[in-house]
């Protein structure tokens, strides 16, 4: 118990300190944030005087984009055109230049198309013209 007396002194000190740093912090912000103001009141003369528009100083500068550009969408069927009769996922891969995973939707949905045909040891098989669904008309 007589522990416990003794700490809270300890404790009400420690808040009047928080108090006065935290206050010190506020008048701080306050005089930077005016500071602050003053510095693009100046800045918007200064653009007006240039012909600069008002709106564009002190707005954030636009993020730089970062990634890789969007390539266009491939047309499928003129990759299978552009085939050997005989081939293999990585020559698919080659001549696309998609993801592995996208090369075998592709193949799936040819065969799906029975535009392909898949044979041994994981390569495919153009279908040949007879046998090509012809598409439906009307």
């Amino acid at each position: 118990m007589a522990q416990r007396r003794g700490l809270q002194p300890l404790l009400a000190n420690l808040k009047r300190q928080g108090v006065k740093v935290l206050t010190a912090l506020q008048q701080e912000i306050s005089k930077r944030e005016k500071e602050l103001g003053e510095l693009k009141a100046t800045a918007t003369r200064w653009g007006e005087m240039v012909g600069r528009r008002a709106g564009v100083i002190g707005a954030a500068p636009a993020p730089a984009r970062a990634g890789k550009r969007r390539r266009r969408r491939i047309d499928w069927n003129a990759v299978l055109t552009d085939l050997p009769t005989a081939f293999n996922a990585k020559d698919v891969q080659r001549q696309t230049g998609k993801p592995i995973e996208q090369v075998y939707a592709g193949l799936s949905r040819w065969v799906k198309d029975k535009k392909v045909k898949r044979t041994a040891n994981g390569s495919y098989q153009k279908a040949t013209a007879a046998a090509l669904p012809q598409p439906k008309k009307g």
